[in-house]
């Protein structure tokens, strides 16, 4: 075979293998069939998810509009309920404003929807702008390829072609540069309006700031004043708890063990009470159909047979041994039983009350409820012990402080304030840490166990990746199994399977594999985080976004198309090493099919099934049955779905990457890409407005991340094109792509540059104006209003009336001598046009006017579409993004009892949980209650059980006790 023939890997022989592997073999590669059969099954899960979401959506709320129906969310963390109708809700849904996001469920998630948008938009440029070029210079490129092949650039043969793709890359990655440019000047305003608004500056987490690797001698609360200054309000220094943790531990399984154990008596107690009255009412309704013979003589003080009261009053079981006396219904309802006698044991024997055999008590039985109770009230006084002790101890601090200030400004300016002299003391610090997402575990490590942890983490994360592409190569070769099937003996069976199996085999088997297999990294990638002690669970969501981004590049990107090819291409460089050149030019374009095997699956198969919610209504309404804790049902029927951001950003990053990869290369995933964006956008839009919770918030932080991921796109594409058009002798497209590819690397330097100080810290000019803002102050000092209302003329866009005053400022260096003389230069040849050419002046002043209002707009002006996106400094700064955030929302505020310990470890301030307990019809519940109320608080309100046994549980009702955990502020 001439291996210099230009139609290697073109169609031949009539072929019709579905994998990548006729992409290297010579082979045609029936790419269009792959797809098909990859996109039909897709199609079709799609359209039976969208049908089971529009049937359930009307009868299954909780499940698919929990944030309109559950009464346990706050006000503003609420809905509006859809209309109940078939179709007509998505016209109300369609009206909702995507800031409505910001204002009821987060900033990260109001972000991501925002970043779907940007892909969408950039995909959709990319198609107006590549499509009627390259798509015709593609398929009319010479090379023969057929089917999608013959629309990637390796059907290119003329060299003079690819200009275009140089060219065109210049626009495209230009404009995507500028897109990310102005989304990171719209997020730092956004982000710093949504920080200062009063329901965040107002949170007691935004005036508290968390010092890691504190010296030993800097934990004492007086040296901490005299350090920070004036403004600080209180200071934690937690300690070491371990053996506290331990005893609210062990009373919290105590008291489950102790309500799982009443639970059981009562339903046990119910039941033989039931079983009582059946054989009563039966043995009544008997003795009333056969009535005995009345005598002939009566007693006359005995009662009459028309009495009602009788003699039924009380009834004796015949098989009851120890004759113990049953009440009937009736006087049961009349009468409630005294707390003094155990009710239960009018119903049950002693044997019967749940028991078990404590390790403690040398396996000996007792009676579980007894037990507990006594358990319970002996942790109670260990515990309480403990905790006056932990006042009083000055041993065991963490190498860690909170500090309260009195202000954001405060808290701000200690932030940002270097503290300690010593390296990589009191150097981590974080502002806005919330109580609930604390990992206490990181707070006591060293810095020196700090650093270690860092590095084996960092290289355990890394032999990760490397060897996790064993399996990814292995779901790579999956998409060349007909291939295979050829040269692998034990697999030639799969020849003879019908071309749709072989398709559905390379074409949804390896996609769906490979998202499985990426799916179980992020777990481990948190708990990796943990263990290198990261401190909050914000920290750890970005650390894990981080991680993963380059687990899903390395593995989904690189690995599976080096292999998906490698699989058939390895023998054929074996017989001719040389022909490798050709193969990379004209296959490597060809890799791109896989990948819109794999944008079907993530968008339309898994974005279809997130709007179904299989877990939740499973879990919910089949699940929830076999159910008999009360406390499980109503703690599962209350609990959002939540949403980790750090797994999801990554996910649909890299298919970002991989699009802006393959758009100049193989245009044809733009339009599968947009396609899946869109449809992502609206699952994603539905369920962060009416399902998911969003407990664990960056405060956008991973967004402006997620950004500078998306130009490795630009980096790969730019030095994808740089080898094809050197292979294929192109030089110039050569040059000017090199020269693309330094535009991009500096214009990611500078973005970096920019956004770094801006990402962690607030400016000083927001901050002061924004707290006299919240105190209700205003500057009482007549120079300092002064300075302020000049301050606002700085930041005022309006051209001054007389630019000559500027001429009397002090010069400095060389650079204020030009900028002079300039000036006055400028000044003086203006005044001569205006003085000898009136006509020049006024057409001066008409193309100024134009070109200014593009280049500097006034933001009074009335503006359009393309000056909005042209100057988000303008028309996205801060004063009007702050009108996006609401300020009518009520006060974060922490009950006080709780607030004075709130940055301690949770076990120095728990309360022992409430029991819940079901009541019976029987009173055992409401004895029960009495009695274990003494040591541990416990109700029956809200759940019941009849007298079938079934337990029914006012799951609606908000019965929950305040809950630290349940805190989002």
């Amino acid at each position: 075979m001439n291996t210099t023939d230009p139609r290697v890997g073109s169609a031949r022989d009539n072929s019709t293998s579905p994998g990548l592997s006729r992409v290297v073999s010579g082979s045609n590669s029936s790419s269009t069939s792959n797809l098909v059969a990859t996109l039909v099954p897709v199609l079709i899960w799609a359209a039976l998810c969208i049908i089971i979401f529009v049937i359930l959506r009307r009868k299954c709320p909780r499940v698919y509009a929990p944030r309109a129906s559950l009464k346990s969310l706050e006000p503003h963390e609420k809905s509006a309920p859809l209309p109940n109708g078939w179709f007509n809700w998505f016209t109300e849904f369609y009206r909702i404003p995507s800031v409505f996001v910001l204002n009821h469920s987060s900033l990260d998630g109001y972000l991501f929807l925002r970043f779907l948008r940007v892909l969408a938009v950039i995909c959709l440029v990319g198609i107006g702008l590549l499509w009627p070029v390259l798509l015709p210079i593609h398929a009319t490129g010479g090379a023969g390829n057929q089917g999608l092949d013959c629309l990637t650039m390796g059907n290119v043969v003329n060299h003079n072609r690819l200009y275009a793709h140089a060219l065109l890359s210049w626009v495209y990655f230009a404009f995507i540069l500028y897109m990310v440019s102005r989304e990171c000047v719209y997020y730092i305003n956004l982000r710093q309006a949504y920080l200062l608004s009063p329901f965040y500056a107002n949170r007691l987490s935004s005036r508290t700031v968390l010092y890691m690797n504190v010296p030993r001698h800097y934990l004492d609360e007086q040296r901490l004043r005299w350090m920070l200054g004036r403004s600080v309000k209180r200071i934690w220094i937690p300690q070491t708890t371990s053996e506290l943790e331990r005893l609210v531990k062990e009373r919290e399984q105590t008291a489950m063990r102790l309500e799982k154990a009443e639970f059981e008596l009562i339903k046990m107690a119910n039941a033989a009470r039931t079983k009582v009255l059946k054989r009563a009412e039966s043995e009544r309704k008997q003795e009333s159909s056969h009535p005995p013979p009345e005598p002939e003589h009566r007693s006359g003080n005995g009662p009459e047979s028309g009495s009602k009261s009788g003699t039924a009053a009380v009834i004796r079981a015949p098989d009851n041994p120890e004759g113990v006396a049953y009440p009937t219904k009736e006087m049961r309802e009349r009468t409630l039983p005294d707390v003094n006698g155990s009710v239960a044991s009018q119903w049950i024997p002693h044997s019967s009350r749940p028991h078990h055999r404590p390790i403690a008590n040398y396996g000996r039985r007792v009676d579980t409820i007894k037990w507990t109770r006594n358990q319970i009230k002996k942790l109670n006084s260990q515990i309480a012990k403990v905790r006056r002790d932990q006042l009083f101890k000055t041993e065991g601090m963490l190498p860690s402080v909170f500090v309260e200030f009195e202000t954001h400004t405060d808290a701000q300016h200690a932030y940002q304030t270097l503290t300690h002299h010593r390296p990589l003391h009191m150097a981590q610090r974080f502002l806005g840490v919330r109580p609930f997402e604390i990992i206490w575990e990181s707070l006591s490590m060293s810095w020196l166990e700090t650093i270690a942890r860092k590095f084996l983490i960092k290289a355990l994360i890394t032999a990760m990746i490397i060897f996790w592409a064993i399996p990814s190569a292995l779901v790579g070769t999956i998409s060349n199994i007909d291939y295979l099937s050829e040269k692998v003996s034990f697999l030639g069976w799969v020849g003879d399977l019908p071309s749709a199996v072989k398709g559905i085999l390379s074409g949804v088997v390896p996609a769906l594999a490979l998202s499985l297999l990426m799916s179980i990294v992020p777990g481990i990638l948190r708990y990796c985080a943990r263990l290198g002690g990261v401190p909050t669970l914000s920290m750890i969501e970005l650390y894990t976004q981080h991680a993963y981004f380059a687990f899903q590049v390395v593995q989904v990107f690189l690995i599976t198309t080096l292999t998906s090819a490698a699989s058939a291409a390895v023998t054929k460089l074996l017989e001719d090493p040389t022909t490798a050149k050709d193969l990379l030019s004209q296959n490597l374009p060809k890799a791109s099919n896989f990948y819109l095997s794999y944008f079907l699956l993530q968008s339309l198969a898994l974005g279809s099934g997130g709007l179904v919610q299989f877990g939740n209504l499973f879990q919910l309404y089949v699940f929830q049955k076999y159910i008999s804790s009360p406390r499980k049902m109503y703690l599962r029927w209350h609990r959002l779905q939540r949403i980790h951001w750090g797994t999801v950003f990554p996910v649909y990053t890299n298919l970002g990457v991989i699009t802006l990869s393959y758009a100049l290369i193989a245009p044809i995933i733009l339009g599968f890409a947009a396609v899946g964006l869109l449809f992502l956008h609206i699952v994603y839009r539905y369920n962060l407005i009416y399902v998911y919770d969003s407990e664990v918030d960056t405060r956008g932080l991973v967004y402006p991340r997620a950004l500078m991921h998306l130009l490795l796109g630009l980096y790969f594409s730019e030095v994808c094109m740089i080898g094809l058009f050197s292979i294929k002798g192109a030089y110039v497209p050569v040059v000017l792509t090199v020269a693309l590819l330094v535009l991009t690397g500096l214009v990611h330097t500078s973005l970096l540059d920019a956004l770094g100080p801006l990402l962690w810290s607030l400016p000083k000019s927001l901050t002061v104006q924004e707290d006299q803002h919240l105190l209700g102050c205003r500057p009482i000092n007549p120079r300092n209003a002064e300075d302020l209302e000049q301050s606002e003329e700085y930041h005022s866009d309006k051209e001054e009336q007389e630019p000559e005053q500027s001429n009397s400022r002090a010069l400095e260096g060389a650079s204020g001598a030009f900028n002079a003389l300039g000036g006055g230069i400028k000044n003086m040849l203006r005044k001569k046009v205006k003085r000898e050419v009136p006509e020049a002046n006024i057409l001066m002043n008409a193309l100024m006017g134009f070109w200014m209002r593009w280049i500097s707009p006034n933001p009074a002006d009335k503006s359009n579409f393309l000056l909005r996106w042209l100057h988000p400094e303008v028309y996205s700064d801060y004063t009007l993004l702050r009108r996006m955030v609401p300020s009518d929302l009520p006060d974060p505020v922490y009950p006080e009892e709780i607030e004075q310990d709130i940055y301690y470890p949770p076990s120095f301030f728990a309360k022992p949980p409430t029991l819940w307990i079901p009541r019976d019809p029987g009173g055992v519940s409401r004895q029960e209650v009495e009695h274990s109320a003494k040591v541990i608080p416990t109700t029956d309100e809200y759940v019941d059980i009849d007298e079938k046994g079934r337990v029914m549980i006012d799951i609606e009702e908000n019965r929950l006790v305040f809950d630290v955990s349940r805190l989002r502020y």
